[in-house]
């Protein structure tokens, strides 16, 4: 891949062209008011209310989707490269260009001239070096450290230009610097403040269109348009973030016009809201709704036999019904029917009660009493899902202690950090955009974000199969044989695919949908200017 040539990665079956975009190259938009930021737009308050909040505003050591602040700390520190939902295709954007020698191995990106952090300091490529370094580190346990595996060597060729060197061949290495990975944090401001310090204030940090203005754990995050921002304009001048729990009382803030955006990850009440004439950009997510289990020695559920028997007993249609009114993309399988490229018609292990009560009886017979606990977050929906999914065991013989006591935050942290559990609600979430990287960060053997403790030298291979798949039948052949693996050995029992929508109302325009979820404000308005 010499002599500038096109740069083209495969994505699911999707060709994908890396070229030098002006400003920040956007055509993903909001179905309301047309068109983008324009200097005339300039002004107003924008309030979205989110699934949960960040631990902390340092892309690192965040798990990195819009469900833990990804669309946060994306307006705060922006991205290399971007994923253009509505294009299905990988763009630049802080980046000017990102080009991989014929083998994929090789990649040369160059940055974007002009492009400063928010304290005035220009970003070089030493800074880009130094960044992604802190998502390498061997004490950052989150997702990243994960994604940015695959690169072997980061070289500063010159000021503006950086040379990746991966490990193995990886076509959609762009997805890596599409992510976490791609938030380019700034060494000086990081050494100044420390890793606690500037997590709680990152100001002056990021090149993002956004500053942080106030973050208070617990009530609010509040950002400030930048007036110098590299990407133009940023109409928006306000942007408050808040949590409120459960997404009927989200939706019904929205409703009453407390809140301008929402993010809303429950198929009733998504559909409630698209009945109402909400405008909304949604993601489809596999394995986004589960009950995972720790692998992890000492807990009822390394025994395999134990997995199996909870696989069995659980049934996603059941669970969608009592608790979802039968709205949700119900699934045991990895790969939902509609997720576009990638199903190949494997089907996921069925419900068998009678199958749940012999094993639970196999494992009774071997010594265990028959207990296992099931954690969940203590919002509504969960509550009733747990309820529904303890019903279900309970019936096959379990005995099952359930917690349902702590807020998401404290689940998430229980799930990723401590691994303090048996069974959880909880949301894998294999999208389609970044596959490999999606499952691989989670199931590899060797990954420090693989929360459940599982071990599989068939899905290791697989993982590696599907790392170098480049085209669409290839990807489907593998996570074929992978549906395969796990019907025998499971990390989880699926419940659905889980979609994820981010709706607004009318006086908003100009957001565009990103990976994960996430949205963008830089080129978003309010029609009324307030």
């Amino acid at each position: 891949m010499r002599g500038k040539r096109s740069v083209a990665a495969l994505s699911g079956a999707v060709l994908v062209t890396l070229a030098t975009a002006c400003g920040s190259g956007q055509d993903g938009g909001s179905a309301a008011a047309d068109g983008t930021c324009t200097p005339d737009r300039a002004g107003g308050t924008v309030t979205m209310g989110t699934y949960s909040e960040p631990r902390g505003l340092d892309p690192v050591g965040q798990p990195g989707n819009a469900v833990t602040g990804g669309t946060e700390i994306t307006a705060l520190f922006d991205t290399l490269i971007d994923w253009n939902a509505t294009k299905q295709a990988y763009e630049p954007r802080v980046a000017q260009s990102l080009e991989p020698d014929a083998g994929f191995v090789h990649w040369t990106l160059t940055l974007r001239p002009g492009v400063k952090f928010g304290n005035g300091d220009p970003l070089t490529a030493d800074d880009v070096k130094a960044s992604i370094a802190r998502h390498q580190a061997p004490d950052n346990a989150q997702a990243s450290r994960g994604e940015v595996a695959v690169v072997s060597a980061v070289d500063v060729v010159d000021p503006h230009t950086v040379r990746f060197t991966l490990n193995a061949p990886y076509p959609d290495f762009p997805h890596v610097l599409a992510t976490d990975v791609g938030m380019i944090t700034n060494p000086r401001v990081v050494q100044q403040r420390g890793a606690d310090g500037f997590a709680k204030n990152p100001a002056g940090g990021g090149v993002g269109p956004y500053e942080v203005e106030r973050y208070a754990p617990g009530e609010e995050i509040v950002l400030k348009a930048k007036p110098d921002y590299w990407g133009g304009p940023v109409c928006v001048q306000t942007l408050r973030f808040v949590r409120v729990a459960g997404a009927e009382a989200t939706y019904q803030a929205l409703a009453n016009g407390e809140l301008d955006v929402a993010f809303l990850r429950e198929p009733q009440v998504i559909a409630e809201a698209r009945q109402a004439g909400y405008h909304d950009l949604s993601t489809l997510i596999n394995y986004g709704e589960g009950v995972i289990m720790n692998s992890a020695a000492g807990k009822a559920t390394a025994n395999l036999t134990v997995r199996r028997a909870v696989v069995a007993a659980v049934d996603p249609q059941g669970v969608n019904q009592r608790v979802f009114n039968g709205t949700a993309p119900a699934t045991s399988a990895l790969v939902h029917p509609d997720t576009p490229g990638l199903y190949g018609g494997e089907q996921g292990p069925a419900h068998d009660p009678a199958l749940a009560r012999q094993l639970v009886a196999q494992g009774r017979a071997a010594g265990w009493d028959g207990t296992i606990g099931l954690v969940a977050d203590n919002t509504p929906t969960r509550v009733n899902e747990a309820i529904a999914v303890k019903a279900q065991l309970e019936s096959v013989g379990f005995t099952v202690r359930m917690d349902t006591s702590q807020p998401l935050q404290d689940v998430i942290k229980r799930v990723t950090v401590d691994r303090d559990y048996e069974l959880a609600l909880w949301g894998p979430q294999f999208f389609a955009e970044g596959t490999w990287a999606s499952i691989n960060r989670q199931l590899n053997s060797a990954s420090p974000a693989n929360y459940y403790s599982y071990r599989n030298p068939d899905i290791d291979h697989e993982l590696g199969e599907l790392r170098a798949a480049a085209s669409t039948d290839e990807k489907k052949a593998v996570l074929g044989r992978m549906q395969l693996a796990f019907n025998a050995d499971p990390f989880a029992a699926n419940l659905a695919a889980v979609e994820e929508s981010v709706v607004h109302r009318d006086r908003v325009g100009g957001l565009q949908l990103s990976r994960g979820s996430i949205v963008r404000f830089d080129k978003a308005f309010v029609s009324d200017g307030s």
